[in-house]
This record gives C-alpha cells, sequence and structure tokens, in this order.
C-alpha cells in the first residue's frame, strides 16, 4: 500500500506570507482595512490557521512593524563609512538609506509607507524613538551634533515628501539634495557656493 506524500508544513513561509499580505492591504487601503479575515484570505490561510502564528491583529502589526525596522537597521548598518571617527557617521547612513528609497519597488514602497503609518501610533511611535535613541547612544561621539540631527530631520522629511509625491520627489531633486546635505561639513556649514553664481 502506498501512503501519499506528507505535505511539509513551512511556518516561516507562512509568517512571511501573512506579513506580506498585511503590509498590502495597509498600503492599498490603510490600516482600517487590515482585519484578520481580510489578512487570512488574501494570505489563502484559515482564520485559525492566521491565529496559530499571529495570535490577534496587535500581534500581526508587531510583526509587521518588527519586519520594518530590521530591514531599515540592516540597511542602516550596510550603509556605515568605515572610519569610524567620520562626523554623523550614523546620521549620514540613515539619510542615504532613505535617499535610496525606489517608491515604485512595491517591497520598498510597503516598508517606507509602513513605516510612517505604523509610527503615526503613539505605540509604534515610541518604539522607532527608542530604535533611533539605541543607535545614537552607539555613536554618541559622532551623531549628537547640530549637523548629525539636521541630517536626520532631513531625511525624514524627504521621505514624507515621497510618500506626498511632492515636488522634491523626482530622482534628479533627490539626488540634489543628497548631494548638497552630503556637503555639509563637519562644523555644519553650508557648502561653499559658486562666486561667480549670484551674490554681491
Amino acid at each position: 500500500m502506498t501512503s501519499k506524500p506528507q505535505r511539509k508544513n513551512n511556518p516561516e513561509a507562512v509568517r512571511a506570507r501573512l506579513l506580506e499580505c498585511a503590509a498590502r492591504l495597509i498600503v492599498d487601503h490603510g490600516l482600517p482595512a487590515l482585519t484578520l479575515e481580510n489578512v487570512a484570505r488574501e494570505a489563502a490561510v484559515s482564520k485559525g490557521g492566521l491565529l496559530h502564528h499571529y495570535a490577534g491583529k496587535n500581534a500581526l502589526i508587531d510583526g509587521l512593524f518588527d519586519e520594518v525596522v530590521e530591514w531599515f537597521d540592516s540597511q542602516v548598518e550596510d550603509c556605515l563609512e568605515p572610519d569610524e571617527t567620520r562626523p554623523a557617521r550614523f546620521s549620514r547612513a540613515y539619510l542615504r538609506v532613505i535617499a535610496a528609497i525606489d517608491m515604485t519597488v512595491p517591497e520598498e514602497k510597503s516598508l517606507a509607507v509602513l513605516m510612517l503609518m505604523l509610527s503615526s501610533d503613539p505605540h509604534y511611535c515610541t518604539r522607532w524613538n527608542q530604535w533611533v535613541e539605541a543607535r545614537l547612544l552607539r555613536h554618541e561621539k559622532t551623531d549628537l551634533t547640530p549637523m548629525a540631527r539636521t541630517l536626520r530631520l532631513a531625511a525624514d522629511g524627504l521621505w514624507l515628501s515621497d510618500l506626498g509625491g511632492g515636488p522634491d520627489s523626482s530622482p534628479s531633486a533627490r539626488r540634489e539634495i543628497l548631494a548638497f546635505l552630503e556637503g555639509l561639513d563637519a562644523a555644519g556649514a553650508v557648502p561653499a557656493s559658486d562666486p561667480h553664481e549670484g551674490g554681491q
């Protein structure tokens, strides 16, 4: 008697699919669309199957948030310059990661939009701030200056502009803004302008 092949469960793949479907629902329809029923339907699993992996809606959103922060953290780590004494080392990497986000790539758009949507909730805003504060503690010798703060705030503004499709969100504008900001010196001075371009 030949037995039927056993279907192997892949919990990691199921959880990844649930998070992907939850992110897509938020990006396409907003947070109100994130219900357990909608996510289960999108992921083609039963509601009971979803609850086996995530105990409820809050647990699912926590999983999404953790995934986004983990992705962002790894991107920043990859962008850190080797010179650990470089002024605003962390803040420059933070800026580069945000400036490099391509809103035409579905995965990156989902991560970018999801981060801002989740950060609008006080609980997740606090958790995001805790991540930033932990990073600043690691880089306190280089990233507690006005210049470093300016770079991070400018990066956040660029991210917001991208999400809203503002006039400064074109690829050429992004490159121009990034080049200007990275040209700031350690004292936070504005890069010297061409003496032949206007002025007295």
